[in-house]
């Protein structure tokens, strides 16, 4: 973490949610060693009821607006599985997209 992370909004804001939701030990350490690793995320730890019936964890894509921007995993792994199929996803998106326009396709929207 740079020392410009450690003081953004988010960064902080982010530790006051895990503190007020009662986050578990570890959790918020997870997150953030997720979003080193995979720069372009933000990940969350959720409990259960918000977005299903177990705890888990869910990132976000920061620059994509549109399609394969959401990820969710029960644990660590799948969630970064999960982050994997969603780039993955999109790289194929963009390159359908691409291929399109070089033969003359009209591209109503854009990632």
């Amino acid at each position: 973490m740079t020392e410009l992370e450690g003081t953004s909004l988010a960064w902080r804001n982010r530790r006051l949610i895990a503190e007020r939701l009662r986050w578990p030990a570890g959790s918020l350490e997870d997150c953030e060693r997720i979003e080193l690793v995979h720069p372009g995320w933000a990940v969350h730890w959720l409990p259960a009821g918000i977005y299903g019936p177990t705890p888990s964890f869910r990132a976000v894509h920061l620059q994509r607006r549109r399609y394969y921007r959401w990820a969710h995993g029960a644990d660590e792994a799948e969630l970064i599985g999960a982050m994997a199929e969603q780039d993955r996803l999109a790289a194929d998106q963009l390159a359908e997209w691409r291929a399109g326009m070089l033969h003359g396709w009209s591209v109503l929207a854009s990632q």
